[in-house]
């Protein structure tokens, strides 16, 4: 995720845009705003990886998840992966969501008046900038805290090295590929953050160009990711869920005027609760696939198109966000502050879950583990978020005003 900010850390604009600006978006008659509830969602989807990261410090959970064609069916573990249920701890669906998100964000603030220049610099900053300051993090937790696992453990414990090499640090660090994030798993996602912030005038011109051909575009990119679901983690496969965000932002107008239409409605309460179902089960749905059969090519088959279908959840959950039901539930002050430390909740919560394994013997429950690590890791996020985050958000945004200015100059 991160807007993840978070994995989907794009930068929402801070104030409406002038008037000037608004006349030169695609749709002046949308204008262009803070969504505040997009905030409360990405702070939730945070969460929801938070929460997906400690329930894989159980081996009977990990099993489930890493193999899961071996779990006994109708099992404690069958149930909490292969229900519904799953998408309290869906990381990997959280992870689309910040995605799509990031294009909308990203995309909204150049709906105006563009400045490129001063947008590179604000961006890698805001990108690399903490992701520094976690890796320094995870390196003072392996040293205090070494992680030796015993292969009883969890199987998502045992991916955890108890060294790191030089070549894997500087990885990490400057988020390149290839090799595992082995210190810090979520930082993959930030591989394809930088690679879409980097590629963004491209999308952007893709989402703005001909807006009569946005449907055919949506229609495009889905197909893209259903071709490429086979290998879900290239970017071939993911790229378009920034694409799919985009158009999104492009085509805000439509969000409010159905937004509007269902509130019209006199069964107008039922479609919200019809939308939020399909969403969140749409979100979870490539588990419940998994569990319905064990043939592994029917599942191949159904599994390519229902990660597919997660994105369109994803994209479900957004427009929920911004104009549905979800955004007043998610502009409560405790959700938005949760989005405002997002990011630095995603980036600091693997090594706290890891290290909080380490202390409990490497063997915990899910609730002592649950106990520790979720006020353990908002803590380490509202001070994480004070020393680095908000510094470097500051930084950035100085940089960028400096390249503009200089440019305009």
């Amino acid at each position: 995720m991160s807007h993840p900010n978070g994995p989907g850390v794009g930068t929402l604009p801070q104030r409406p845009t002038p008037p000037a600006q608004e006349a030169s978006s695609a749709h002046p008659a949308a204008p262009i705003r803070r969504y505040s509830g997009l905030d409360g969602l990405r702070g939730t989807a945070a969460l929801v990886v938070l929460v997906c990261h400690t329930f894989l410090v159980v081996p009977g959970l990990a099993f489930a998840y890493f193999t899961p064609e071996r779990i006994v069916r109708g099992s404690l573990a069958w149930w909490a992966t292969f229900s519904p249920l799953h998408v309290l701890w869906a990381g990997t669906e959280a992870v689309y969501l910040f995605f799509v998100l990031s294009g909308f964000v990203l995309t909204l603030p150049f709906l105006g008046k563009p400045r490129w220049a001063g947008y590179y610099p604000k961006r890698l900053l805001r990108l690399y900038l903490p992701t520094w300051g976690s890796m320094m993090l995870v390196l003072l937790w392996m040293a205090v805290l070494p992680r030796n696992f015993a292969p009883g453990d969890s199987l998502w414990l045992q991916a955890h090295p108890p060294v790191l090499p030089p070549e894997s640090i500087a990885s990490q660090f400057f988020l390149l590929p290839p090799g595992p994030m082995s210190g810090n798993s979520v930082l993959w996602t930030l591989r394809f953050e930088v690679l879409f912030s980097l590629l963004l005038p491209l999308v952007f011109y893709f989402a703005v160009k001909l807006p009569r051909l946005n449907l055919i575009k949506v229609i495009v990119l889905f197909g893209v990711m259903g071709y490429f679901a086979f290998a879900p983690f290239t970017l071939r496969f993911l790229l378009p869920m920034f694409g799919l965000g985009s158009i999104m932002a492009v085509e805000r107008h439509r969000m409010v005027s159905v937004a509007k239409a269902i509130r019209s409605l006199r069964a107008g309460r039922l479609v919200w609760v019809g939308l939020s179902a399909v969403s969140l089960l749409l979100l979870g749905n490539a588990w419940t696939v998994a569990g319905l059969t064990s043939n592994p090519d029917i599942l191949a088959v159904t599994q390519r198109w229902a990660g597919t279908l997660t994105v369109a959840g994803a994209c479900i959950a957004l427009f929920l966000a911004a104009e549905g039901s979800w955004r007043r539930p998610l502009e409560k002050p405790a959700v938005r502050w949760l989005g405002s430390r997002s990011f630095s909740l995603y980036l600091v919560h693997e090594p706290i879950v890891v290290s909080v394994a380490v202390l409990l013997g490497g063997n915990p429950g899910l609730v002592p583990a649950l106990a520790v690590v979720v006020p353990v890791s908002l803590l380490a996020a509202e001070l994480f978020y004070r020393v680095i985050e908000h510094p470097s958000q500051l930084l950035a945004r100085a940089v960028g005003r400096r390249v503009d200015r200089s440019l305009a100059g």
